[in-house]
């Protein structure tokens, strides 16, 4: 907030040094705004020998002094391309959002680490529904001529 508050002050200053004309196309309300709301502790000073692009001023400066730019000082054509090239900056904003959002969910879905404990889990739950789905064995039922050469061998204690 207090960097807000020094932009403000900063694009006062500046103002300040705008053609007459120019600065008369800026409504009242936005002058006031900017006057009651800066820092009263923070003081800019503005060179007049440098150029405007060249000033040192923070961020939130350039911004403030872009949208007023934008909506108040600019031609009709300036402002559509400002427009169209800020409509470009959203898309492509949007669209980096998106390929992160998916990457982010890729990343996850397939985390080496989480590939690992899902295996062994999926594998202690195949262990389990394995003890709980075993079916019996079929019963080995021996045959009548098994049961007899069987007990002729016991009777002549053959192996």
């Amino acid at each position: 907030m207090r960097n807000y508050r020094n932009a403000l002050v900063e694009v006062d200053t500046i103002l300040e040094h705008l053609f007459e004309e120019d600065f008369q196309k800026i409504p009242p309300k936005i002058i006031n705004a900017i006057k009651k709301n800066k820092n009263p502790d923070y003081e800019y000073n503005y060179d007049n020998s440098i150029e405007l692009k060249d000033q040192p001023m923070c961020p939130e400066t350039k911004a403030i002094l872009f949208n007023i730019f934008r909506d108040y000082l600019s031609t009709q054509e300036q402002k559509e391309k400002i427009i169209t090239m800020q409509n470009k900056d959203r898309m492509k904003a949007e669209s980096i959002q998106e390929n992160k959002i998916k990457q982010q969910n890729i990343s996850e879905q397939y985390n080496s680490d989480d590939i690992f404990k899902n295996r062994i889990k999926n594998k202690n739950d195949f262990v389990k529904s394995d003890a709980k789905n075993i079916v019996a064995m079929t019963e080995y039922k021996e045959s009548l001529f098994s049961k007899i050469i069987n007990i002729i061998r016991r009777l002549f204690h053959i192996n």
